[in-house]
């Protein structure tokens, strides 16, 4: 991980690169890291944040997550921050990931950080003191190994954090009943999705259920209904088994009502279409259909078949391809030209993440934004697909998902990489 540019690369890229010189001292906190590349202090520190959430959601039902927006983070936040901050000063602005003491910071505060909403969000009142296995534990704090504490009662040397190079940590004691109403959220899951995709292989929506919440927060999916209205679209174009390559498995009919090329060549649509006398010829479908436009060259190019529908929007044409390579690679920082290797659009991992090029380049989440309707839905399908005869089923598809209940509570923040800014 490197968080500045040498002064070789600084000068074989013509000064355009950034350079940040590290500074001896610091008066302005936000001046010296304004040169730094964007939220590196805040990644560090909500590192902090994801190890005290999985640690915690270990003692959780499951499916559900401790609800971070509940619980005022601000201190613990700052706090952090503060530490994180003098180190980076201390050592310059290139940063190990591995250095001790911010790893020690870590440890630290996500031990500390445990407390919050275990008192805080879910009124846990007593923890069981847990101690490491090595000999690195101090003698005082192996004394409280196994030993039921009160938060309100702090054991001399203080909770489990507080002291430097405490080993140890709180394993909360919860009572279900006490927990206050908003206090948790569910994690999206594959079973939860399967109620959405209810022919689609149970390791697929898993992979799918843990990178939609990872995107919860950058892909604009953070309320009930964005989401709905998202899965509602996703349940169209990828249909019930959530395939995240197009089957293009029409019958001659299917096909003059789809494509332009086959509503004028009738005579193709019977040709390469399914019918009780042969099965569709996909290949013969894709060239003609998706041929000189967007980038695609004509029938006889192969461009069609190459670049038809992959991922769970249904990405096609070779252009749509490229311009998904550069947002892709602007977004996560991987360079993989899709349009060179169009089957990888196909992976799990990316066929979510264009969806989430699509669900946000036509701002999809401002429309999903009007609530839970007929209206709203027929809206985001005009963008989606204006030419579409599936108005209609987009409109069930949503009721179906609305009226199911299954997304009602879901986690407003990543549960797999929450960031304490996602809390505010």
């Amino acid at each position: 991980m490197r968080h500045e540019s040498k002064v070789s690369t600084w000068i074989r890229s013509g000064g355009q690169s950034t350079f940040v010189l590290p500074l001896t001292s610091f008066v302005n906190l936000e001046t010296k890291f304004s040169v730094m590349p964007d939220r590196l202090l805040d990644s560090i520190i909500d590192v902090v944040l994801a190890a005290a959430v999985s640690r915690l959601n270990q003692y959780r039902p499951s499916g559900v997550s401790v609800d971070i927006g509940a619980v005022d983070l601000t201190p613990i936040r700052d706090q952090i921050r503060t530490e994180v901050a003098a180190r980076l000063t201390e050592i310059g602005v290139a940063v190990n990931p591995n250095d001790p003491i911010i790893t020690s910071i870590i440890a630290r505060h996500a031990e500390i950080l445990n407390g919050f909403p275990q008192t805080e969000g879910l009124h846990v009142e007593k923890y069981i003191w847990r101690s490491g296995n090595d000999s690195g534990v101090r003698a005082a704090h192996a004394g409280y190994d196994d030993h039921i504490l009160l938060w309100s009662d702090p054991p001399e040397g203080g909770h489990p954090g507080q002291a430097r190079n405490c080993r140890c940590t709180a394993e909360p004691i919860i009572d279900a009943d006490a927990i206050p109403e908003g206090a948790t959220c569910d994690i999206l899951t594959g079973d939860r999705l399967a109620t959405v995709f209810p022919n689609a292989d149970n390791e697929i929506l898993a992979s799918i259920a843990r990178e939609l919440d990872l995107r919860i927060v950058s892909g604009q999916i953070d309320t009930r209904e964005r989401l709905i209205h998202f899965l509602a679209q996703m349940r169209q174009e990828a249909r019930d088994d959530a395939r995240p390559v197009e089957s293009l498995n029409y019958n001659p009919q299917e096909l003059r009502n789809t494509f332009d090329y086959f509503q004028h060549h009738p005579e193709d649509a019977e040709r390469y279409g399914r019918t009780d006398d042969h099965p569709a010829d996909p290949v013969s479908i894709a060239d003609p259909a998706y041929a000189s436009r967007l980038g695609n060259g004509d029938a006889d190019s192969g461009d069609g078949w190459a670049y038809r529908g992959r991922g769970l929007f249904q990405l096609t044409r070779r252009a749509n391809y490229r311009a998904f390579s550069e947002w892709h690679e602007a977004s996560f920082g991987e360079g993989i030209d899709f349009e060179a290797e169009p089957s990888r659009a196909a992976e799990p991992v990316y066929a979510v993440r264009s969806a989430v090029y699509f669900w946000l380049s036509p701002d999809l989440p401002d429309l999903a934004d009007a609530g839970l309707t007929d209206g709203a839905t027929d809206s985001i399908t005009r963008r989606v697909n204006r030419y579409t005869d599936s108005f209609n089923s987009r409109k069930e598809i949503m009721r179906d998902i609305r009226d199911g209940g299954q997304f009602d509570g879901i986690c407003r923040f990543s549960v797999a990489r929450p960031r304490f800014e996602d809390a505010e």
